[in-house]
């Protein structure tokens, strides 16, 4: 769906942006590799967007950068993530995620209205 496409793309340019160091590099959310190359920085998911469904898939609460390494070749480094994500943001956010999860929405709608939110973001 164009709206799945065009969410993914906003949601990670909002992520590569929103984490940005100043000099225009990131650093990996879970190996702590300094990233330089735009094509390496990956927007990793939290909750994998596999089990995530379609309310979480997107919301920038469960989006960081991770190099292609962790995030393709290691799969997300999933327990690092949660250790990383626990530590800087709380418990308390990281529940809330996984409450979260469980909102059932009808996808393309809701992707439509994020892409709404996005674009004045």
């Amino acid at each position: 769906a164009s709206g799945d496409w065009s969410s993914d793309v906003c949601s990670s340019d909002l992520i590569r942006k929103k984490y940005a160091k100043e000099d225009g590099s990131w650093d990996c959310y879970t190996c702590g590799k300094n990233i330089t190359d735009k094509c390496n920085a990956h927007t990793g998911h939290f909750i994998p967007d596999s089990v995530s469904g379609a309310f979480i898939r997107y919301d920038l609460r469960n989006l960081r950068v991770q190099c292609m390494a962790c995030n393709v070749w290691h799969g997300g480094m999933g327990s690092v993530f949660y250790r990383n994500m626990v530590a800087r943001e709380g418990q308390d956010y990281v529940d809330q995620l996984f409450i979260d999860k469980n909102t059932s929405v009808k996808a393309y709608d809701h992707y439509l209205k994020l892409l709404d939110l996005y674009r004045t973001m």
